[in-house]
């Protein structure tokens, strides 16, 4: 059984370390183990993903944090995009630790060869370490990789990555290899799995992983069910939405032609880990859009049997 990764309390002490190395390893978040009978799918066990930056209404962070008490939800992530995210990222943070919202992960694009430099890695790095959070970072390398030689790709991400992994470990974070753009190389979860693999060749103590997010996986709809088994050691958290494989790539679940399939497949793997509702369009309410998704994963959750996350909603 794949173990359950879970975010560990926001006031752990930070973990120091000489430039440029890896700390020695304790327990990072998300390596412990739910009990066998527990389903990932189990509301207890969901976060809410792409909610403050796609919404139709203007909230305020408070606002927010308290529409996902009303939704029954206690876990978010937080995209620190760019320097406008990254300048309310502390805000949200508050609100959400003042609501009892547990913030389980950050996504970060990279899209130079200093991301150190770049201003919302900057801010994020800040805020990890005032606050001592113990999060995964999500993060993306935003390069055009098709530009390069075949044979250089997975080199060519890994020595990207590196130094990233230290920065993020010596904090005590996991850091996460995240999808963006359907089609893009670095999407495709083949690649990611090989990336990972390497990385954790050649630093056998780094504390990694890959998220998985249905929205940015339209282009491997098909594949799915046969690359997962490669997947799931290596994936530390889902992302779920509805999907058509010949229309929109987003849609409330259960009213997709694709997710039913992918979802059963996650069920019957008994994989265990961090699984996101996802809110990604900007033209409607996220809370009404929120609330039909989980209605339509509980609807597809009664298909598949699943009576341990049933009785949790």
């Amino acid at each position: 059984m794949f173990k359950r990764l879970y975010p560990i309390t926001l006031t752990v002490c930070f973990l120091t370390a000489l430039p440029g190395t890896l700390a020695a390893q304790t327990p990072l978040p998300n390596q412990d183990s739910l009990p066998s009978t527990e389903s990932p799918f189990a509301k207890s066990n969901l976060h809410v993903w792409a909610f403050e930056e796609y919404d139709a209404v203007e909230r305020t962070a408070v606002e927010r944090a308290r529409l996902l008490k009303e939704l029954g939800l206690t876990k978010a992530g937080y995209i620190c995009r760019n320097p406008q995210r990254a300048a309310e990222f502390e805000e949200y943070l508050t609100a959400y630790k003042r609501a009892g919202i547990e913030l389980i992960a950050v996504w970060t694009p990279v899209h130079t060869g200093t991301p150190l430099k770049e201003p919302q890695i900057k801010v994020f790095l800040d805020v990890v370490d005032r606050h001592k959070l113990r999060v995964q970072w999500w993060l993306t390398l935003e390069e055009d990789f098709d530009a390069l030689a075949e044979n250089i790709r997975i080199d060519h991400a890994v020595s990207r990555l590196r130094p990233l992994v230290i920065e993020a470990n010596n904090r005590k974070c996991r850091l996460v290899v995240y999808g963006h753009g359907t089609t893009r190389w670095f999407t495709q979860c083949e690649n990611q799995i090989a990336i990972v693999e390497k990385l954790q060749t050649t630093m056998p103590k780094a504390s990694l992983g890959i998220v998985y997010n249905f929205h940015q996986s339209h282009a491997q709809m098909a594949r799915f069910n046969s690359v997962f088994p490669r997947l799931s050691p290596h994936l530390v958290a889902l992302n779920l939405n509805g999907m058509h494989s010949d229309g929109p790539r987003i849609e409330t679940i259960g009213k997709g032609d694709g997710e039913r399939d992918m979802i059963e497949t996650v069920f019957k793997s008994r994989w265990q880990g961090p699984v996101g509702i996802l809110h990604h369009q900007r033209t409607k309410d996220a809370g009404k859009t929120l609330r039909a998704n989980l209605d339509g994963l509980q609807s597809v959750l009664k298909e598949l049997g699943d009576v341990s996350a049933l009785s949790t909603n």
